[in-house]
């Protein structure tokens, strides 16, 4: 059975279903405009509207919900009160089944309306009822447990960019929006998040069915809300072709609190729109949300139990702000992805940086940059013999390779806390010849003490240590606190460190680093016999996710797998600080040119 209903109100749209109240009667409050033809059919659900908009890319304005975003912020929603929605209140709306009985829906205007099998039409002005997170252009909607081509994912997609959402939907399996080692870590690191989260809800029903068994999981839902669960987890709600799982949906005094948890260590602009599309899929399908809140990790807690691992921020007001436009950018969207492919210019056209207009202000840098692209030639500054000057004596060579988990595992780490696990060493002998030591660590146990202890010994005898970028310096300053035993030595350590790329980048430029002063971008158009070419892992990254498998999941991954890994890691490391040994011989030549 499929039927459908239309109101005859501002934004209403049709929309199919397969379900409807297993209740005889639901009780709705159409929000104010004007006299409305209303048809029911079987469907019953009603939504209302929500408005999340953000976009990384606003102010370029690449795409139109991005400079609609952008050109809203600072300012105030364009309603003259701060989302106020229609109540909606279902009796047994939480059940989800197929049914062809007659369905009388009693409007607050007191114009009942009778439902039987093929439609009567009625009239109704309404008045509205306003609730906390609601939105006076409500409109009703049909709930289905049908595929729903969008989700919240999707949803803040499309609001950065339509033409990423196509893509996203009608080409899922494209190898360019497949997750890499980096970004599937991040999801499991969410999912990690999510499930200490749950911890903090005794009595929690967590919805556990597969994602794309949506029917079942709808119906789940509806059956925890109806049975007084105090929280459900993963509560799933499909309304407007749209499908949510909501994080932790907990039950109040007057109705439920939606909790979006995040592994970030902050409140983000672009969790509102996260948060509001769900509160708005939730209460289309009869759930009375009275606060939403965003549960993100706390940046003060410190392994093991130094405060709390979470931090709740009240997102209500903001989630409110954002509801009048939700209803319009999901029919956008809908509308988008039933046709084509949308073409989304670049905001100004600009393809190459030979097109930059000669106006456009640039700094030092830039000129330089763009000044080896025109003349397509290397830029040397002659202030580079001078800015080199610090790099004589018994030069040594210093990279880490580092972890950082959501959610820590060493004593005194904060949430996302970098750790160094990892380092290469290079250093210059009295004979011109170059000695190597190197560190990886093994196992779960803390790896701090002995890669400090293991650095302090290797160069005790450098009177330089060349690092590429303050990375190095940071990670030296975090072992004194997290080694205290070692604390002089390290810091005797940090005083030797000098940095090579403020040398690179305030001196030279090459048109092949592609505007990036990176080493893997600089080494080989400056030492073209030298590149990461011939590794397997050539990404710090990706080096970060690997030793974090080989600490704490060592026993999943197969003993000749973890071998090669272990190699990867330190072929990897060493051509890191290989790559400044030649990378300051290179320099010296240009400079003496």
């Amino acid at each position: 059975m499929s039927d459908s209903w239309n109101l005859g109100h501002a934004g209403a749209t049709n929309v199919s279903t397969t379900t409807m109240p297993s209740g005889p009667r639901s009780t709705t409050t159409l929000p104010p405009g004007p006299e409305s033809s209303v048809r029911f059919s079987a469907s019953g659900c009603a939504c209302i509207g929500m408005a999340p908009s953000c976009a990384r890319n606003a102010a370029r304005g690449s795409c139109w919900p991005a400079a609609a975003y952008a050109s809203r912020r600072g300012s105030s929603p364009s309603t003259s009160t701060p989302a106020p929605t229609a109540d909606i209140i279902r009796n047994h709306s939480r059940r989800v089944l197929l049914v062809t009985v007659p369905l009388t829906v009693h409007l607050r205007s007191r114009v009942p309306v009778q439902y039987v099998p093929g439609g009567v039409e009625g009239k109704a002005r309404a008045v509205d009822s306003p609730g906390l997170l609601s939105h006076p252009s409500a409109t009703l909607r049909s709930m289905s447990t049908q595929a729903a081509r969008l989700s919240k994912s999707r949803f803040t997609s499309g609001l950065q960019c339509h033409k990423k959402l196509w893509w996203e939907v009608h080409e899922p399996d494209a190898l360019e929006l497949q997750p890499d080692k980096v970004l599937q870590d991040l999801f499991d690191q969410g999912r990690q998040v999510g499930e200490a989260a749950r911890a903090r809800y005794p009595g929690g029903v967590l919805i556990d069915l597969p994602h794309h068994a949506r029917a079942e999981r709808v119906a789940a839902t509806h059956e925890a809300l109806d049975a007084g669960a105090p929280a459900v987890f993963e509560a799933t709600f499909i309304a407007d072709d749209t499908f949510v799982a909501i994080d932790v949906l907990e039950k109040q005094n007057d109705g439920y609190r939606l909790t979006e948890v995040k592994s970030s260590s902050s409140l983000k602009d672009e969790h509102i729109p996260d948060v509001a599309i769900q509160a708005r899929v939730a209460a289309a399908c009869g759930v009375k949300i009275t606060a939403a809140a965003v549960l993100h990790l706390n940046k003060d807690f410190r392994n093991p139990d130094t405060g709390d691992l979470f931090a709740r921020a009240d997102v209500t007001a903001p989630v409110a702000a954002f509801l009048p436009q939700v209803p319009e950018e999901v029919a956008r969207q809908r509308e988008m992805l039933a046709g084509p492919v949308p073409d989304v210019p670049l905001a100004r056209g600009i393809t190459s940086i030979a097109e930059l207009p000669t106006r456009e202000k640039l700094n030092f840098t830039q000129q330089r940059q763009l000044k080896a692209m025109a003349e397509n030639r290397i830029i040397v500054e002659p202030t580079l013999a001078r800015q080199l000057e610090p790099f004589t004596g018994r030069l040594g060579f210093l990279d880490f390779e580092t972890i950082a988990r959501a959610i820590p595992v060493w004593p005194g780490m904060a949430p996302w806390q970098q750790a160094a696990a990892q380092f290469s060493y290079h250093e210059r002998q009295p004979d011109g010849n170059y000695t190597h030591a190197a560190f990886l660590a093994e196992g779960p146990r803390d790896a701090r003490p002995p890669l400090a202890a293991a650095m302090v010994r290797a160069t005790a005898n450098a009177e330089r240590v060349v690092m590429y970028t303050p990375f190095e310096k940071t990670r030296i300053r975090e072992l004194q606190q997290a080694v205290p035993e070692l604390a002089t030595e390290l810091a005797a350590l940090e005083a030797k460190l000098i940095d090579l790329h403020p040398v690179v980048k305030n001196c030279v430029y090459h048109p092949a680093f592609r505007g990036s002063f990176s080493l893997k971008y600089i080494l080989t158009p400056l030492v073209p016999e030298l590149t990461y070419d011939d590794l397997v892992i050539v990404d710090g990254r990706v080096a970060s996710v690997e030793i974090a498998r080989l600490l704490f999941v060592a026993e999943k991954i197969p003993r000749n797998e973890r071998d090669r890994v272990r190699q990867d890691l330190l072929n990897y490391c060493e051509r890191d600080t290989w790559a400044m040994v030649k990378l300051v011989e290179r320099l010296r030549e240009l400079a003496a040119r």
